[in-house]
């Protein structure tokens, strides 16, 4: 069996991939693909130096795949955050994915798994209570955070389609949410007063990293091939959370807060442009009955887990006196 490639190993889930590859395999085994070397503290992994945004990027991956002989690709390389380079962006997501699908199909990668999201399938009014893999995201979504990563979806599967040898599968993983992820999600829990938008409260799904790391690994046992949606056990309402973690929500008409965010996104004080406020409006939660049947992954955390852990991470002082005031 060939090595197993991952790009993305200095991004949250990469490197956590990466570390949990390397206990489980031989280190040698593994070839980091990045634009910065492995952490020292993951010894004995090979790496070559490639970015993937680059032109030439393609090539080089080409010649990486061959001469360490790799068999599967894991490509974690997205940006969880919207980004105020949005060329760069779309560089790195959308055509660095389709560097990366070629190089793999013309070295002969049996197997290509990329990261995606379950934001792709759109917050909306409309939307049913689960989203299945079956239902087709937005077209053209009106945030480029998203358009990159369904770009990136869709050059993968045009590969596969393409090169029948090359099993591509999409794994669109609910927020994360635990300790050390700084994402979207939470700057929300990390404030004292939270605005809401007065009238909505949406469900959420949070997603522990430990199980993003195991659906990784069963995607890389499995292979099956597909979209699939990992998400945790179990939702939780937006003003719950916030409950939960002793936050103070603070309501504001959605016309208002969209304009707003979006004043303060052009400016450069925003944390996420208008269009990130439809992830707290509106309902965005995904089913996980294909991961389980294809992959024999169910979360073993639920969304209120990843709460918890998270905020033990980031208030570590509350957390002990919680524990003891209930010894």
């Amino acid at each position: 069996m060939g090595r197993i490639a991952l790009t993305g190993t200095s991004s949250f889930l990469g490197s956590r991939v990466l570390r949990r590859l390397v206990a489980a395999r031989d280190p040698d085994s593994v070839l980091a693909v990045d634009v910065a070397a492995p952490p020292a503290s993951v010894p004995g992994v090979r790496y070559h130096m490639v970015d993937i945004t680059l032109p030439a990027a393609d090539q080089r991956l080409l010649e990486a795949f061959q001469e360490e002989e790799v068999d599967t690709v894991v490509h974690t390389a997205f940006f969880t955050n919207p980004r105020r380079d949005p060329p760069h962006a779309h560089e790195l997501e959308s055509i660095g994915t389709l560097h990366l699908a070629a190089a793999a199909a013309a070295a002969g990668v049996r197997h290509l798994i990329v990261r995606s999201f379950t934001a792709v399938y759109g917050a909306q009014g409309q939307n049913p209570n689960y989203l299945t893999e079956e239902r087709t995201p937005p077209p053209n979504p009106g945030l480029g955070w998203i358009r990159d990563k369904l770009e990136a979806e869709g050059h993968a599967r045009s590969f596969a389609r393409r090169y029948p040898r090359l099993t591509v599968t999409v794994l669109r993983f609910a927020p994360l949410l635990g300790p050390g992820v700084h994402t979207f999600y939470t700057r929300i829990f990390s404030r004292r007063v939270v605005p809401v938008l007065l009238g909505y409260d949406p469900l959420l799904q949070l997603l522990h990293p430990d199980d993003a790391v195991e659906a990784v690994e069963a995607a890389l046992d499995k292979a099956p091939g597909g979209s699939l949606n990992i998400v945790p056990r179990g939702v939780i309402s937006l003003l719950t959370a916030l409950h939960l973690a002793d936050k103070v929500p603070l309501p504001v008409p959605h016309p208002v807060a969209y304009a707003a965010a979006d004043l303060l996104w052009s400016a450069g004080l925003g944390e996420a442009p208008g269009g990130f406020l439809d992830y707290v409006r509106f309902l965005c939660v995904a089913d996980g009955e294909k991961a389980q049947r294809l992959l024999g992954f169910t979360a073993r955390h639920t969304s209120r887990d990843a709460l918890a852990a998270f905020l033990g991470y980031r208030y570590p002082e509350a957390a002990n006196q919680r524990m003891e005031a209930r010894a």
